[in-house]
């Protein structure tokens, strides 16, 4: 399984890194003190802050706990999609820090400025929204154009037994015996996928590429793209499949916006050369096996999503 959400689970942050450790952090990457800081996240996979310090733009500080060290080869995913003209933060430093035994990985961020879509999705026009989702499409048929050298993997594995007999006892237990059989026909067409089709061509992935990474700006213009730390090898169909998935209410039904804004820069069919349903049961399918439950709204887009797959 390559989902996002299934190697990392949508836990929240529930530890708070102390002021000292985050101040010597951010004094050792931009030479002043902190004057202010203020916390941006309340829960999520890691602790994210911004940070003011004196005579210098506002910065960005994310503080990831991991047994291995965290956001290194970010920096340079986000360069590569910088050069192929894909807006990114400037990465000002990542320290990885041994606190009472345990990991802290740093990244300090620019802060761009920006609402992203996610947020302004329900403030904007029908035209303006359908042209932002176009927009994100040509960024990301330019990041699809970079060879990848590093970063995350992202492969598509055939499911195991028993994570089969999870997924279909949690859909038949929340949404009933329909969508069970649902689950278990997209478990079947996604290891006949994988078990009889070549692996598909490699290009550089985000890994996360959804509307609440985009930030807008007040000319109604993408001006940074955010969280690359999932970036990596992939099938370009890796992230238009995720989009289907969870790009949230309103927007994960239009991936035909998308795919019109990827054709500008390439031909998304060539890009994806089939491959959207099987990464995108996979993705379901992780969604649906989380060991903290999804909501029941979530639950079912994974269902619709997969039976719009195999025809049911």
């Amino acid at each position: 399984m390559v989902s996002v959400e299934e190697q990392h689970p949508a836990d929240s942050t529930t530890k708070t890194t102390p002021r000292p450790v985050i101040d010597s952090v951010v004094r050792s990457v931009c030479g002043r003190e902190v004057e202010r800081l203020i916390r941006l996240t309340s829960g999520g996979l890691h602790e994210t802050y911004r940070v003011e310090v004196p005579n210098h733009v506002p910065v960005v500080v994310r503080i990831a706990r991991r047994p291995v060290p965290w956001f290194t080869d970010e920096e340079h995913a986000m360069a590569q999609a910088r050069g192929v003209g894909v807006p990114t933060p400037d990465v000002l430093g990542v320290e990885q820090v041994d606190h009472d035994g345990e990991l802290l990985s740093f990244s300090i961020l620019r802060l761009v400025r920006g609402r992203s879509l996610d947020e302004l999705a329900g403030e904007l026009s029908e035209s303006d929204l359908e042209q932002l989702v176009m927009d994100s499409g040509e960024l990301l048929a330019r990041l699809h154009s970079v060879a990848p050298d590093r970063g995350m993997p992202h492969e598509l594995e055939p499911p195991g037994e028993r994570f089969v007999a999870r997924v279909v006892r949690v859909a038949d237990q929340a949404l009933g015996p329909a969508a069970a059989a649902v689950v278990e026909r997209g478990t079947e067409l996604l290891r006949g996928e994988v078990m009889t089709r070549p692996s598909p061509r490699l290009s550089l992935a985000h890994g996360d590429w959804l509307p609440k990474h985009f930030l807008i700006d007040d000319e109604r213009a993408i001006v940074g793209v955010i969280d690359w730390e999932f970036a990596g090898p992939a099938s370009p169909a890796f992230d238009l499949a995720h989009w289907e998935v969870a790009a949230g209410d309103g927007l994960h039904d239009r991936s035909d916006l998308l795919r019109l804004g990827y054709a500008r820069v390439a031909d998304p069919d060539a890009a994806d050369a089939g491959w959207v349903p099987a990464f995108a049961i996979d993705f379901a399918l992780g969604v649906l096996g989380w060991k903290n439950p999804a909501s029941p709204a979530r639950l079912r887009r994974c269902v619709d999503v997969i039976a719009r797959h195999v025809g049911g």
